[in-house]
């Protein structure tokens, strides 16, 4: 499953209106987190394999599917030059150019997942829950023992080529790909999320970095979903009796010896990850390009350097995004309606960006001064006061609501892994949320949205 960094940065922000969040809803999201952090802390089991290779599991009792991924740590901040994609091909090929894989995936046993990342990749697959044992040899081969030929690689790099094609006739694109190329000037993430027009990667390419990622040292294994599912029993649709404790014990240990058996022979190499400085925008200029892709619209963002996961202020920071998102669409797209979209978006990474972004027709309107005038109407104290509590429901509820979800809980884990080595710190966030204070959330507005350190660039 792609994705795609310039999707990210134009995801439509679903923003939710404060007559939704009654009393009612209030106390349904109190209960919901009341217990969150006790409730969740049982359900995950960690372990290593024999070479040192770590593993996380999640029980989720009520969800359908079964989820595994094999974290890559790197990412894009490791790619060659010139081999932007190289990872993503990798796992093309890897998974739809199996035949266990394909027959599988053809009866609907069988998702394969993967993605390109700022510091990390992942290959796995999604199932339902009592498909996953039988499913998870065709995938551990579909790693290990690659069944592509150079037929299939021509195929796979056309394909890719030719996406890489489309996505650069698109304007958004070009905002993107522009902005980047100033924010990350010089850093291991300007290259290497997805194929672009320029990547070069060839069949030994792709052989030299699946060597390279089979290294332990890179290596770790997540997976979350209903261990705990109950199977029939004899012949009357009776279901098993055992508490949803006992059969995750008992899965996760089934599980684990057979991660061992299938990947505890993977040798680790000596492998670090590349340091990554801090984002250095104060003295970069603000960009006007034309495009030809831009017809009668106009794109533009503004960036700023944001907080890790890890920072003390990264929950108020998110509750500030949430509120400057109903500021941004009450000022730009319904008072001026200069904008038929604007929001917020943050780059999680080692040194993650945010960015507001906004679009719509072409006018005489200034846009940089419209924005920051836009950015000026920030609630004060007293008003802040007044909705904060509807903003972090609105955070809670989303947090929540990734714990329910196998592939959601995945992507948390994963963050928490790489960047807070702590795979559970996600369901500590609630309590986070909630201690954050309306002097917290101004402090952080102001400290990455109102520093000497941000890039303007419009494109039409």
């Amino acid at each position: 499953m792609r994705r795609l960094f310039w999707n990210l940065a134009f995801i439509v922000f679903v923003l939710f209106a404060a007559a939704l969040f009654s009393c009612a809803s209030n106390k349904r999201a109190a209960q919901d987190e009341s217990f969150f952090y006790e409730d969740n802390l049982p359900q995950f089991k960690e372990a290593q394999l024999s070479n040192g290779i770590p593993v996380v599991l999640k029980n989720i009792p009520f969800e359908k599917n079964l989820e595994i991924r094999i974290l890559f740590m790197g990412g894009a901040s490791v790619c060659p030059k010139n081999k932007s994609g190289l990872d993503q091909l990798t796992f093309d090929l890897l998974s739809d150019c199996n035949p266990s894989v394909k027959e599988l995936s053809a009866r609907g046993l069988y998702f394969p997942v993967s993605a390109c990342l700022s510091d990390y990749s992942y290959y796995g697959f999604n199932s339902g829950a009592p498909d996953f044992f039988n499913s998870l040899d065709a995938f551990a081969a579909s790693l290990l023992e690659p069944t592509y030929n150079h037929q299939d690689y021509l195929k796979k790099e056309a394909a890719a080529s030719a996406e890489a094609l489309d996505k650069s006739e698109s304007a958004r694109y070009q905002l993107l790909e522009s902005l980047k190329k100033q924010i990350f000037f010089g850093s291991p993430y300007l290259e290497g999320y997805y194929y672009k027009k320029t990547s070069r990667v060839s069949e030994y390419d792709i052989e030299k970095n699946l060597a390279a990622l089979l290294n332990a040292s890179r290596i770790q294994i997540i997976a979350a979903g209903n261990f705990s599912y109950k199977e029939p029993v004899g012949t009357k649709g009776k279901r098993q009796k055992k508490s949803d404790s006992l059969l995750f014990e008992e899965r996760s240990a089934a599980l684990l010896e057979k991660l061992e058996g299938l990947f505890g022979t993977i040798k680790a190499e000596s492998w670090s990850a590349p340091n990554i400085a801090a984002l250095n925008l104060a003295n970069k200029k603000d960009l006007s390009i034309k495009s030809d892709f831009a017809t009668n619209d106009y794109y533009a963002a503004l960036c700023v350097a944001a907080p890790s996961r890890s920072d003390s202020d990264y929950e108020a920071f998110a509750l500030a995004t949430l509120a400057l998102d109903s500021v941004l669409r009450r000022e730009l797209v319904e008072a001026k309606k200069i904008a038929s979209y604007a929001g917020t978006a943050v780059l999680n990474a080692k040194q993650s960006a945010a960015l507001i972004i906004m679009g719509g027709q072409k006018s005489e309107a200034n846009l940089k001064e419209s924005l920051a005038a836009a950015m000026d109407m920030f609630p004060g104290y007293d008003e802040l006061a007044g909705v904060l509590d509807v903003y972090k429901n609105i955070y809670v509820s989303r947090v929540v609501g990734s714990s329910h979800n196998a592939g959601a809980t995945l992507d948390q884990i994963a963050s928490g892994l790489v960047y807070q080595n702590n795979a559970a710190s996600f369901i500590e966030r609630t309590k986070k949320i909630r201690a954050a204070t309306v002097q917290d959330v101004i402090d952080a507005y102001e400290k990455y949205f109102f520093a000497n350190n941000s890039l303007f660039v419009e494109l039409n």
